[in-house]
């Protein structure tokens, strides 16, 4: 396994604490507020990120945090004592693990803890990105979203953990249990486990996962977007058409789409830039992208180049496919015939 054994070890205690205390802010009192670019966060955002943040960095503490969040608006908002309640009593219920994940007691090691998460990342080092809550809006609404961790190491995603607390363990399966725990580690694989039972130590004694390369690209099962402000659902259309898929994409939020697709429930999921100049966010794939990689499937841009994760807080490159090996190749073929090579014509597919 290598030596990332510990670092996975934390990082699932960290997200699974990180997911029941944003489950706890769902069932008990949901804020929203809106940062700069008008999208939301809430209190479960900023008490995931100081907790997963604290318990990264009393583990390892010469390593660096890549963090969607800030403190600005907590202070700004008041909701200090608000998020450090909902701390305090997950890290209560949970306090079996408080030698390892350690304890936050008050308003302004919280605000210090999660204003750690300003890396601006890079090809050197030992560098975390983390996203305390992927699918903000998905939350409000009670639907699908994740708390995401990656683990890098000179830009190479090495661990990647996700909990996903309303996911179906069978995505067709309406009567389905719900709730997971997801972990990849590279030259390892992929595993899965029920978000509500003890965590499995080691996570290989866990049920490995693998994306379904056997189902042909006619009958591929495609994952995308809730949001149309996140991905060109008309490209999408034209590319589905292309390959000549029949049925209906599952539109989910969050990084969940890569462990449904991880775990062989979808083939494709297809993220396509709504404007030339976007760049997808580290902490928005790094996870989700090894997780399909180590369960056998294959992430690139929409022009079939690998993620850079060592480029900074941002990827250089346009869009994002995950699909199994048995589709990607075709999926970018046809994209590159709607598009242009490099893209020329994808501006007209950017309103």
């Amino acid at each position: 396994m290598g030596s990332y054994l510990k670092e996975a070890h934390i990082a699932q205690l960290a997200v699974k604490r990180a997911t029941i205390l944003t489950q706890k802010v769902a069932l008990e009192h949901l804020k929203g507020v809106s940062k700069e670019d008008k999208s939301p966060v809430t209190i479960g955002d900023f008490g995931a990120q100081a907790i997963i943040i604290n318990s990264v960095l009393k583990n390892f503490p010469g390593d660096e945090v890549v963090g969607e969040e800030d403190s600005e608006l907590i202070k700004e908002k008041n909701l200090g004592d608000d998020i450090l309640a909902h701390i305090e009593s997950i890290q209560k219920e949970d306090s079996a693990h408080d030698n390892e994940l350690g304890v936050l007691s008050d308003v302004k090691s919280i605000c210090d803890t999660i204003d750690k998460g300003q890396s601006k990342g890079g090809r050197k080092g030992r560098i975390w990105a983390l996203d305390p809550i992927d699918g903000t809006k998905g939350f409000l609404r009670g639907d699908q979203y994740a708390v995401c961790l990656a683990f890098m190491v000179d830009g190479v995603v090495q661990v990647g953990v996700i909990g996903c607390p309303n996911l179906p363990h069978d995505l067709g399966d309406p009567s389905s249990h719900v709730g997971g725990l997801f972990t990849a580690v590279r030259g390892v694989g992929s595993y899965f486990q029920d978000l509500k039972d003890d965590l499995i130590y080691p996570f290989t004694n866990s049920t490995k996962i693998h994306v379904d390369n056997s189902r042909a690209l006619e009958q591929a099962r495609v994952l995308e977007g809730v949001e149309k402000g996140h991905s060109s659902h008309e490209l999408q259309a034209l590319i589905k058409k292309g390959v000549n898929i029949q049925s209906k994409s599952v539109n989910l939020d969050s990084q969940v789409k890569y462990c449904a697709l991880a775990k062989g429930d979808a083939e494709i999921y297809l993220r396509l830039p709504k404007d030339v100049k976007y760049r997808e966010k580290i902490w928005d794939h790094a996870a989700g992208s090894l997780l399909v990689h180590e369960s056998g499937g294959k992430v690139s841009d929409i022009y079939g180049n690998e993620l850079d994760f060592g480029h900074g807080r941002t990827l250089n490159s346009q869009g994002v496919i995950a699909s199994t090996t048995t589709t990607h190749d075709k999926i970018i073929g046809t994209i590159k015939s709607i598009i242009g090579e490099k893209g020329e014509k994808l501006e007209q597919y950017c309103k």
